[in-house]
């Protein structure tokens, strides 16, 4: 007899985390439908909604709360009192979960980083004997490190404390989850680190794909092009797209005079829209449906080595799709790579600019390089590895 799951997801942290929280709803879902009935509750914040396809087995609740005007502060001191962990939860989600629960007889609940973490009080009194699985795609306490480094006097004190007061917090969870996934090895460290007593708990799932949506009955014959694709609404994705055709593609059009550069995204920031108009060989492309033609038929992927561009995903695609990777060591961090193998990195614009013009000069690079990023995909990130390790957990 099938079981029944209530999920949690949420996208209550702003566009930033949405590209790779999105998909990894989606494929966990997938997954999880294969032994459980689930009711999905959505607390859409920000107005959207993860695209499901329809199953019998699923139904879908959601719950939008009204916005409130955000008050002005520095970022990493509003996030003291903002985060996930500890925000009060809405009380419209609270009616919503407890009526759910009150018709439902849940073995399970499965909660996402995005969620308010009241939520986890809530449901523990709620259904004491279910199975409260928690799943941290990126630690708050990480990135507020990341963040303080390279900072200076107030700035760095704010986001050390920040990142102190979210370990308080990530411990708390520890605590009261019955099991917490991460996504990769490092962040799994991290927690463990935070509570001995509690290490057993946490698991690793990393992000996954599934490969039978990324194959062609015939490969693609590759040009002198790059393309960029991260979420280039957000100020980051803007900026990293900007910073990219000032100070990188001149260089490598100095080398390669007829190299094209597609940039690639449903959502693009005017300011980089702008870009095709001030220069012929810049291509906007915002058909959703041809995104994976144009990366097939380039040399070189470029992901943004800047936090909040849904990074890793975009790398697992490229490598999906075999074509070779640039990036910087934050958007390949957690995921199983060795550079210069069936990854290049770099941490300038000058090492970004000299390590795509290595794949564009030299041919037989590209293919090694995509051949044996397809092997550590199908290895470490295919849906189908990642689905019986989900299935053994829970």
């Amino acid at each position: 007899m099938r079981e029944r799951m209530l999920y949690l997801s949420a996208q209550n942290h702003g566009p930033e985390g949405e590209i790779e929280e999105e998909a990894r709803t989606e494929g966990m879902i997938g997954i999880l439908l294969e032994r459980f009935d689930i009711d999905l509750l959505e607390y859409c914040s920000y107005g959207r909604k993860t695209e499901l396809r329809p199953d019998p087995a699923l139904k879908i609740h959601s719950v939008t709360p009204a916005r409130r005007p955000h008050i002005l502060l520095k970022g990493s001191l509003n996030k003291l009192r903002g985060s996930a962990y500890h925000t009060d939860t809405h009380r419209g989600l609270q009616n919503e979960i407890r009526s759910l629960c009150k018709f439902n007889d849940y073995s399970h609940v499965f909660i996402n980083r995005g969620v308010p973490g009241s939520c986890v009080d809530l449901i523990s009194s709620l259904l004491p004997e279910a199975v409260i699985i928690t799943d941290v795609l990126h630690p708050e306490s990480r990135q507020s490190e990341g963040k303080a480094a390279g900072k200076r006097g107030l700035s760095r004190r704010y986001h050390m404390l920040n990142a102190a007061l979210s370990r308080r917090d990530e411990r708390r969870l520890m605590n009261k989850t019955g099991l917490l996934l991460t996504a990769s090895e490092w962040e799994a460290l991290s927690f463990k680190a935070l509570s001995f007593a509690d290490a057993g708990k946490v698991h690793v799932v990393p992000q996954f794909i599934d490969l039978e949506e990324y194959q062609f009955s015939e490969s693609a014959v590759k040009e002198e092009a790059i393309v960029l694709h991260w979420n280039m609404q957000t100020s980051q994705g803007k900026n990293a797209a900007l910073t990219f055709h000032k100070r990188v593609f001149p260089l490598i059009k100095d080398k390669v005079p007829g190299c094209k550069c597609y940039i690639i995204g449903e959502e693009i920031h005017p300011e980089v829209t702008a870009l095709a108009k001030q220069d012929s060989s810049v291509q906007i492309v915002k058909e959703s449906g041809a995104v994976q033609e144009y990366i097939r038929r380039s040399k070189v992927v470029v992901a943004s080595m800047r936090e909040g561009c849904g990074g890793q995903l975009r790398i697992l695609e490229a490598w999906a799709l075999r074509t070779p990777v640039v990036t910087g060591l934050k958007s390949a961090e957690g995921l199983t790579c060795e550079p210069g193998r069936n990854i290049l990195l770099a941490g300038t614009t000058g090492e970004m600019a000299e390590q795509v013009l290595k794949l564009l000069q030299t041919p037989e690079l590209g293919p090694i390089i995509a051949d044996q990023a397809y092997k550590t995909l199908q290895k470490h990130y295919e849906a189908s590895n990642v689905r019986s390790k989900v299935l053994s957990l829970v």
